[in-house]
C-alpha cells in the first residue's frame, strides 16, 4: 500500500507544473477581450445597454432605466485529465508525468484563446445583448441619451466575401471572458481508496475549468471580409472614429488594434509596418494600430 505521502508528493509534483504552464504559456485574449467574475450559474449583463458616458449636470440627474431585457450567458465546463499508473509511484518513476501535467497547464492557457477567437468569429451569426448578431447592420441606437425616441440603425461590418478582419477600440470590453471557476488541477485527497485505484490501477487528476465567453459593445469592434487593403482599412477606420451613440453623443471610439488570421497576414503586414510604399511615399498607415496575426482567426 502506498502512502499518503507518496500520493501528496505525486499531487504537489502535477500540480506545480500544471500551474507553470498556465502562467508560461502565452495568450492573445486579453488583446481582444476583458475577464470578469461570475458568481453563479450564470451572468446577466443588463448594464450593456447604457453606453458609459458623463454629462453637464443640468437640473435633475438624468437617470437611465436599466432594459428589462437583459443579456444572460451560461458558464460551460471544460476538462481535462491525466492518469498516473499506479506502478510508476509505487517506483517512484513518475517524474516524466510532470511534462504531462506542464501540457496540460498549457492546454488550460490555449482554451481561453480558443474560446474568445471562436466567439469572435461566431459573431457574425450569433446575437449580443441589443438581440442582434453581434456584427450586424442594423443595431439600435436611440435618438435620446435614455435609450428612448426614434430608432437609427447602425452598423459594424465591411460587406465582402474574403477573410475577416476586425479593428478593436480599447473604451469598453467588445468580448467578455466570463469565468465562473479559474483553471485548476484536481484529485482525490486519499487516492488509494478510489474506486478507479481498485478497479484500474491508476490515479487520476483532472484540469477544471468553468466559465464562457459573452458579448460586449458592438461599438468597440467593426468586422470586416472586405479585401485588407489601404482604402477598405481607412474607411473602417473613419467610421470607427465618427460613431456616436444614443443621444448623438460621440463615442470617441479610436482603433489601435487589427485582427486577422494567416491569409491576410501579408497584406495586414504591408499596411502597418512598412515604412514606405512600393511607389517611394510614405506609409500613412505605418504603425497606426497594432497588429495581431492569430490562426485563431484562420
Amino acid at each position: 500500500m502506498l502512502t499518503q505521502a507518496q500520493i501528496d508528493a505525486l499531487k504537489t509534483t502535477l500540480q506545480a507544473n500544471f500551474d507553470k504552464g498556465l502562467v508560461a504559456t502565452p495568450s492573445n485574449w486579453k488583446m481582444i477581450a476583458r475577464l470578469m467574475k461570475s458568481t453563479s450559474k450564470s451572468s446577466t449583463y443588463a448594464w450593456l445597454t447604457q453606453w458609459p458616458s458623463f454629462r453637464k449636470w443640468v437640473g435633475s440627474r438624468l437617470h437611465k432605466a436599466i432594459a428589462e431585457k437583459a443579456y444572460t450567458v451560461t458558464n460551460d465546463k471544460y476538462e481535462a485529465t491525466i492518469d498516473v499508473q499506479r506502478t510508476d509511484v509505487e517506483d517512484d518513476d513518475f517524474g516524466h508525468y510532470a511534462t504531462v501535467a506542464y501540457g496540460h497547464g498549457e492546454a488550460a492557457s490555449r482554451l481561453m484563446d480558443e474560446i474568445m477567437f471562436s466567439a469572435l468569429l461566431a459573431g457574425w451569426s450569433t446575437n449580443c445583448y441589443d438581440d442582434q448578431f453581434f456584427f450586424d447592420t442594423d443595431h439600435p441606437v436611440y435618438a435620446n441619451t435614455d435609450g428612448t425616441g426614434a430608432v437609427t440603425a447602425t452598423s459594424n461590418i465591411q460587406a465582402g466575401a474574403g477573410a475577416p478582419w476586425y479593428l478593436f477600440a480599447p473604451n469598453a470590453p467588445a468580448l467578455i471572458l466570463q469565468e465562473r471557476v479559474p483553471a485548476t488541477l484536481e484529485s482525490q485527497t486519499n487516492a488509494n481508496q478510489s474506486t478507479n485505484v481498485f478497479e484500474n490501477d491508476v490515479f487520476s487528476f483532472g484540469g477544471r475549468w468553468r466559465g464562457a465567453a459573452a458579448y460586449g459593445f458592438w461599438q468597440c469592434c467593426y468586422g470586416s471580409k472586405a479585401t485588407l487593403d489601404a482604402t477598405n482599412f481607412a474607411a473602417l477606420y473613419d467610421r470607427m472614429l465618427a460613431q456616436t451613440g444614443d443621444g448623438g453623443i460621440k463615442l470617441g471610439t479610436v482603433p489601435n488594434l487589427l485582427v486577422c488570421g494567416p491569409t491576410n497576414r501579408v497584406a495586414a503586414e504591408n499596411l502597418l509596418t512598412k515604412r514606405t510604399l512600393a511607389t517611394g511615399e510614405d506609409n500613412i498607415n505605418y504603425k497606426k494600430v497594432e497588429l495581431l496575426v492569430t490562426p485563431w482567426v484562420a
